[in-house]
């Protein structure tokens, strides 16, 4: 698991941060490594190094897969092989003060890493599992959900 967790903290690290400017979409794909696809509506898309991720959408990896995802506010998202998240819910409008993260870990091993949303306003972010929710308070952490 430790050699899993850091392999996948390099590989988002690696490159980088692109800034974004304000948008409708949540963030972007920066690494992909074989198989990801990314359902969005009824439609299953190939994921791409640059693809905008936008809530709502459910990023899968297969056997080979992993992907790292930054959002706006610089918060990542790193999956390993044969796991499933959803970003239910994401607004970062700093000039409002309005902020919220809600995602999903259906299975699988991840690497979270807050951004500006976790500095701003913490109590915005939740992740939740299939055994119950994460209210962050920390700046990272590490997960492994098993599949049903």
């Amino acid at each position: 698991m430790h050699r899993i967790v850091s392999f996948l903290l390099l590989f988002v690290l690696a490159a980088p941060w692109p800034v974004f400017a304000a948008d409708d979409f949540a963030g972007s794909v920066k690494n992909v490594q074989g198989s990801v696809s990314v359902k969005r509506q009824k439609m299953e898309l190939k994921a791409a190094r640059g693809m905008k991720i936008y809530a709502h959408d459910v990023i899968t990896t297969g056997k080979d897969g992993s992907v790292g995802i930054i959002l706006r506010d610089n918060t990542v998202f790193s999956l390993g092989p044969e796991s499933e998240l959803e970003l239910k819910e994401y607004v970062f409008v700093p000039d409002q003060g309005s902020f919220a993260v809600l995602a999903r870990m259906v299975r699988g091993t991840f690497v979270y890493m807050s951004g500006l949303i976790g500095k701003l306003s913490p109590d915005s972010i939740k992740i939740e599992t299939p055994v119950g929710t994460i209210a962050i308070r920390g700046t990272r952490f590490a997960a492994k959900i098993a599949g049903n």
